[in-house]
């Protein structure tokens, strides 16, 4: 009779151990499964961060590609850029005495690869400006360039030019209000503040207190020209 309880009390002993083992056993699973489960959720989201990057690597590329490489003018068309003229590389001697009022041949495009920091974006209206006021769009750029720290340091808002004393509601209407402003006060010869030539070194006698002004603008054109000319030139060339 004892000797059957006892072997029920191990058998039941027995019973429990090998619960207590299962238990353990799949409690050991469902910790390695999940593991597993957590390190590919992280192994995803690795995947998908550095995807991001990736993306985001090759948007830059792209991006400076457009704006770098000699056919940048790839957003115009064949057609159009045939019709189009070399751009001259000019001397700093030779924009002393440029006809302002002439056109200068510079598209949006070509002005993107010379465009940075407050200047970027605006391109199109320095164009914009010259076709509706006939003042070249490089001297345009060129003023606001030296006038505003290329056009992230501004007294008033939005004016870019140093021009007056007053702001405006967006750079691109401070374009348009000193281009129109340059054009008939200016470079025209019955302006009220033309300087005797529609250049660079006329323009100075009334618009800057600073006789070397007209240096320091010639000097941006100059910069300015030779990435254009060079970059515009040999997109003609590959199409041509």
């Amino acid at each position: 009779m004892e000797s059957a309880k006892k072997k029920r009390r191990s058998k039941n002993s027995f019973l429990i151990l090998l619960v207590i083992d299962l238990f353990l056993f799949l409690l050991l699973c469902a910790t390695i499964a999940g593991g597993f489960f957590a390190a590919k959720v992280f192994a995803q989201q690795v995947k998908e961060t550095d995807e991001a990057k990736v993306q985001t690597m090759y948007a830059k590329a792209e991006q400076a590609e457009k704006v770098n490489i000699p056919n940048a003018l790839r957003s115009y068309t064949a057609e159009r850029l045939t019709d189009q003229e070399a751009i001259p590389a000019y001397s700093v001697s030779e924009i002393y005495n440029l006809d302002l009022r002439e056109p200068s041949g510079v598209t949006a495009a070509d002005l993107e690869l010379v465009t940075s920091d407050g200047l970027v974006g605006l391109e199109e209206a320095f164009v914009n400006a010259e076709e509706k006021y006939g003042v070249n769009c490089v001297f345009l750029m060129s003023i606001a360039s030296l006038e505003s720290a290329k056009g992230t340091q501004m007294f008033r808002p939005n004016n870019m030019f140093g021009y007056g004393q007053t702001g405006f509601s967006s750079k691109a209407e401070g374009i348009n209000v000193v281009a129109k402003g340059l054009s008939t006060r200016y470079l025209d010869p019955s302006g009220s503040l033309y300087g005797g030539s529609p250049t660079v070194k006329g323009v100075n006698k009334r618009y800057a207190a600073n006789p070397q002004w007209y240096v320091k603008v010639a000097n941006y054109m100059e910069e300015y020209y030779s990435v254009i000319s060079q970059r515009h030139n040999e997109a003609l060339d590959a199409i041509n």
